[in-house]
């Protein structure tokens, strides 16, 4: 069995993968707010807004990134040993 075999590959790609993605998702979700404030007069809701937009980017992304590492994962179960 070689190391560096087409299953192998794939096998830690999709752990890379997944792992990249549940971080993401972990960076981007709104648990991690230190504070939760209704703001005051001063507060700039374009670039709330725009941060919002790109954690939401940012989740998507992640979720996609774990489906895909999950199912490159699976796909090298089904690759004959060479």
């Amino acid at each position: 069995m070689a190391i560096f075999s087409p299953k192998n590959l794939i096998n830690s790609s999709g752990i890379i993968m997944t792992i990249i993605g549940v971080y993401t998702v972990y960076i981007s979700s709104p648990i991690n707010y230190d504070a939760i404030s209704g703001g005051d007069p001063r507060t700039d809701w374009k670039k709330i807004g725009r941060q919002t937009q790109r954690k939401n980017r940012n989740l998507k992304l992640g979720v996609y990134l774990i489906i895909v590492g999950s199912l490159l994962q699976l796909a090298s179960i089904f690759i004959p040993e060479v």
